[in-house]
């Protein structure tokens, strides 16, 4: 009787285990699934597209010509043959470390001030906070007419001051005059980050550092510096990600020249579709900077996890 209560089993237990073995979707899920296919269509559809335009030549004043299929002859031209590009994606280097290097250490100084107390503080974050707000053309535009234009800029009007030369900045230094638009937008942003870290930093550590004998530099270099270290990392990876894609500064002030001086790959990419109609190399070397700048982005973004796991060790 025991071997057939075993053998047979209930029903009951048997729907019961069906329904707790079938896959069920959470209903969180449910609710974030439209929110996740809107995102994935609104930015993965454009790539896709990007992607299949890449692998075919398509010039738009040539319609003749149709738009055959060429496979990575795109890709393979832009990384062999192509010395703008190659030109370009040094230029974008360099303009995206000084930028980052010169807006990291205005925002540590003004963020090492900003964090004292004085009268009237609050005012001057605010007034301080505001050059990020600016859209990047409105800036580059002041820059280029009030400030280095060489007949009306400050910069020049300050030179002739005191007997010396104009100079044409745009023309004669082209990346540092990119550099110092950019720098001036995003220092603001750098600030607002390490003034975080600052105020989150404890006074009794500080105070300890006093005691033991460190003050002035030796506590900056010692203290607050190793501190801040992991706010640093995080300004450089946010700053990297959107300094890459620097695009209004350059089409405002310099137009990529004088010749390519100042051309970056996104100005160029913009080039390439704008006044030469040729839809598949622009496509080709789109690609080629995304992937040049998730490869970077991934890198600082494995630095700053692994900083952050030390720091919880």
């Amino acid at each position: 009787m025991s071997a057939s209560t075993i053998s047979v089993p209930d029903a009951a237990s048997s729907s019961v285990t069906g329904r707790i073995r079938s896959p069920r979707i959470p209903a969180r899920l449910l609710l974030l699934l439209p929110a996740i296919i809107y995102l994935a269509v609104l930015t993965q559809a454009p790539f896709i597209l990007t992607l299949w335009y890449s692998v075919h030549k398509w010039i738009l004043d040539q319609p003749d010509l149709g738009r055959p299929w060429v496979g990575i002859e795109n890709f393979k031209y832009a990384i062999t043959q192509d010395t703008v590009f190659q030109q370009a994606v040094l230029t974008t280097l360099i303009i995206t470390v000084l930028i980052i290097a010169v807006s990291l250490l205005l925002g540590l100084g003004f963020a090492l001030l900003l964090n004292r107390k004085f009268f009237g503080r609050g005012v001057v974050r605010a007034l301080m906070i505001a050059p990020f707000f600016v859209m990047p053309t409105v800036n580059a535009v002041v820059w280029k007419n009030f400030f280095l234009d060489p007949i009306i800029g400050l910069f020049d009007w300050l030179l002739t001051s005191l007997h010396l030369a104009r100079v044409d900045f745009l023309t004669s230094y082209p990346k540092l005059s990119i550099v110092a638009i950019a720098s001036w937008q995003w220092t603001p942003f750098m600030m607002l980050i390490l003034l975080a870290g600052l105020q989150g930093m404890s006074e009794e550590v500080r105070e300890a550092a006093r005691i033991d004998g460190a003050a002035g530099w030796a506590e900056f270099r010692h203290i607050t510096l190793p501190l801040l270290a992991r706010y640093i990392e995080l300004c450089i990876l946010l700053g990297t990600i959107y300094v890459l894609n620097l695009f209004g500064e350059i089409r405002v002030a310099t137009q990529g020249g004088p010749g390519t001086e100042s051309t970056t790959v996104p100005y160029y990419v913009y080039q390439t579709i704008h006044d030469y109609n040729d839809v598949g190399s622009a496509a080709a070397l789109g690609v080629l900077a995304v992937v040049f700048a998730s490869l970077i982005a991934a890198g600082l973004l494995r630095l700053l996890v692994r900083t952050f796991r030390e720091g919880q060790a």
